[in-house]
């Protein structure tokens, strides 16, 4: 019988990256949502939603919107609600199944996602891309992907492609 190995912990050098990896993603989180909450009057998690919206050629089961968002999909009915009452989105039965409920774009929740949008991009490349030249930017694709890659399919109640 193969013992098992006991499990390790991270080395310094390993837990300082960590480290600032989180501080990094949490502040430039707060950052984008702060700007798009303050120069358009949405917050990240309605852009998000209002992105995956866009992807999609008709509307999308609410439960197939929650696995794809990348913030936590609790509350996200309530999130619907109040976008739908600033008219951002709309919900709509599907004729031959009036069980389901899909979530559509608006007109006026294509402009604000436009609009978004360059503060969004404005944001990413003020705070991120233009700190790490091509090099950095491939070395840490490659880093992050590997990570993506092992959590994406262990996280809860998300796709896995």
């Amino acid at each position: 019988m193969q013992s098992e190995s006991p499990l390790s912990s991270p080395t310094r050098e390993q837990l300082v990256v960590w480290r600032t990896f989180l501080e990094a993603a949490f502040a430039l989180i707060d950052i984008l949502d702060a700007e798009l909450q303050e120069e358009r009057g949405i917050s990240l998690r309605w852009y998000d939603v209002l992105v995956h919206l866009e992807e999609v050629e008709h509307g999308i089961r609410m439960n197939e919107l929650a696995s794809r968002i990348l913030a936590s999909k609790s509350g996200l009915t309530r999130v619907i609600d109040r976008m739908e009452e600033t008219g951002l989105v709309e919900r709509r039965r599907p004729t031959g199944d009036r069980r389901v409920i899909e979530i559509f774009i608006t007109h006026a929740g294509q402009k604000a996602l436009t609009d978004a949008r360059t503060v969004h991009r404005r944001g990413i490349n003020e705070h991120f891309a233009q700190h790490l030249n091509k090099r950095d930017l491939q070395a840490l694709s490659r880093a992050l992907e590997k990570v993506r890659d092992h959590v994406r399919p262990l996280r809860p109640g998300r796709i896995s492609g």
